[in-house]
This record gives structure tokens, C-alpha cells and sequence, in this order.
């Protein structure tokens, strides 16, 4: 069992850090996405017309062990006080086995009243920081020549642009990350391994329907992939329901075989609180108990405006 988690571990590991023809999502993965789109779309930014914020902690594949993936989000996000341009901060932590990613973003974007909405474009430019312990690997050879490197650490510029138009009732959104691929690796006296942020692209779009004064049905659609890996495209189909404007339902199917679901509670008019639990059905099914998600958020109205209608997105 142990040597089977153990060469999952390193399967993941050698997949998103040094694998030169193979890339799987190299991008921290989230369940909650729909209420905080500024993860992956830097065009979000300041859509709210508040200040809009959110804390994340996951813990992917409880059960599986040390090394199992683990994940931390800060962001947030406000409009100016005109309301054209809208500005944002994330700062992630992402972990899985001996490899860890630190990444801090500022996020601008620029919206423009288009029909009932406004359309947004927006980039997002910051540093990623990769940090690996090559102790904590457990070698089948000893003499490998990456066992005595102890700990490496790199730091890059990454960049992202995105576009996101929304109204009450309806969004849809397209970005792309890590423009320019940035190259990083190790090197020893023998042997030298480099690999390359390859571009994630996301697209997304949902509405909002309301069944009766008290429900509210919010469908939406998430697809992904790493560009130039055709395998790597995947898919979200999440059905939420709002009830009472105060707790969200909601189920997601993913196509890489999970079922996710979530609750989300209105604390307050400013702040709220959400959990999600990923199950999975692949062949991870038999070493872990599926993924925990929270989401902290909150809506802040710094400059008093009169806010007209609920926002939905």
C-alpha cells in the first residue's frame, strides 16, 4: 500500500514539475471556483461592484497519506470608485508531496458597458515561487544524483489575461495562464532536468433562472485544458440552487470521473461560508476518501453605492 502511494506521489510529482512530453494540469484545482472566477480569470476583477473576497483551504484526497495535495487561496477584488476599472490581489499556496508553489498576482481589468452587462478584459501579472525537498522522496537507488540536492528553490514572472462579460442573470468568461511559459529546473554535476509552465486555458459560462420568489437555479459550464496536451481537456457541469437568498445546493459532474458537492451559507449580507466534498470513481477511488474544501467570502460595499439588484456572480 505505502509503495503505491509512494509512486502515485512521484507519478504526480514528475508529471507537473519535470516531464517534458507528458503534461497534466499543472494549476491548483478547485470545487468552489463559480464563486471566486478570479482564480483563473483575471477579467473578474471588480464585477461585484464591491469589494469582494474570499479564503480558500482544500485538502485533496483525504486518506492518501503524506504528500496528499493541499492548497491555500487569498483573493480579492474591488472595482474603482468610478467603476471602470477593477483591481485584484491572490496570493496561493500549493502543495503536493516534496514539491510546493507560491504564487502572488495583481490583477487589473478594464470594463466596458456592453447591452445589459459590461464586458471586462483583464491581466494579471505576479511571481511564482517552485520549491522542492528532494529528501523527502524515497530513491530506489540511492546513489541518485538528485537525493543529496537537499532543498531547490526557483522564482519567475507569470502572467495571465483573461476576458469576462456578465449582467444579473448570466456570465460567461474565457483566460489564459501562464503566458509565458516559464522555464524552470534543477541541475547537478551529472545531470540537469528542466520543465515549462505550460498555458492553461478556461473557459466558462452559467445563468441564473428563478424557480418561484424563493429558488433560484444557477447552472454553469467549466472547461479546461493545458495547451498542446489534448488529453488534459476536461469539463465541469455544476447545478446549483439558491434558496431564500441565503443557502446554496449545488452538485458538480466532472469528467475526470468526481462528483462534488456543495453548500454555501449567507452568514450575513457581507459574509459568507461555504464547504464542498469532491468523490472520486477513478482508479484513486481504492486510496483516499475524497477532497474537503472551504471557502471563506465576503462583500463589502466600500464606496456606498446603491446597489440595485442581488448579485448572482
Amino acid at each position: 500500500m505505502m509503495i503505491k502511494i509512494r509512486t502515485i506521489i512521484c507519478t504526480a510529482l514528475l508529471t507537473t514539475c519535470f516531464a517534458t512530453d507528458a503534461f497534466a494540469q499543472q494549476d491548483p484545482q478547485y470545487s468552489q471556483y463559480m464563486f471566486n472566477p478570479l482564480s483563473a480569470n483575471p477579467a473578474y476583477a471588480g464585477s461585484r461592484g464591491v469589494l469582494n473576497g474570499a479564503v480558500l483551504f482544500r485538502k485533496q484526497w483525504v486518506g492518501f497519506g503524506d504528500g496528499a495535495p493541499s492548497t491555500q487561496v487569498l483573493a480579492i477584488n474591488t472595482p474603482t470608485r468610478k467603476g471602470k476599472v477593477g483591481v485584484g490581489l491572490e496570493i496561493i499556496a500549493d502543495q503536493i508531496g516534496p514539491k510546493k508553489t507560491t504564487g502572488f498576482y495583481l490583477n487589473y481589468a478594464y470594463r466596458i458597458p456592453l447591452g445589459k452587462g459590461k464586458l471586462a478584459f483583464g491581466l494579471g501579472a505576479g511571481v511564482l515561487n517552485s520549491q522542492i525537498n528532494w529528501a523527502l522522496i524515497s530513491y530506489k537507488d540511492q546513489g541518485d544524483v538528485y537525493s543529496g540536492l537537499g532543498s531547490t528553490s526557483q522564482t519567475f514572472p507569470d502572467f495571465k489575461f483573461g476576458m469576462f462579460f456578465n449582467n444579473k442573470n448570466f456570465f460567461i468568461g474565457g483566460s489564459v495562464t501562464h503566458l509565458n511559459e516559464s522555464v524552470y529546473g534543477v541541475s547537478t554535476l551529472t545531470a540537469a532536468s528542466t520543465a515549462r509552465f505550460r498555458r492553461h486555458a478556461f473557459f466558462t459560462f452559467g445563468r441564473a433562472f428563478a424557480l418561484g420568489s424563493n429558488v433560484l437555479f444557477s447552472p454553469s459550464v467549466m472547461m479546461r485544458s493545458v495547451t498542446g496536451v489534448a488529453a488534459s481537456a476536461s469539463a465541469d457541469l455544476n447545478l446549483n440552487f439558491k434558496i431564500k437568498n441565503t443557502l446554496w445546493l449545488g452538485l458538480s459532474l466532472r469528467t475526470e470521473k468526481s462528483l462534488i458537492a456543495l453548500v454555501q451559507y449567507n452568514i450575513t449580507e457581507k459574509f459568507k461560508i461555504g464547504y464542498s466534498y469532491d468523490m472520486t470513481f477513478n482508479a484513486l477511488k481504492q486510496y483516499q476518501s475524497g477532497s474537503h474544501e472551504i471557502m471563506l467570502g465576503f462583500d463589502l460595499n466600500l464606496f456606498n453605492a446603491q446597489v440595485l439588484s442581488p448579485r448572482y456572480f
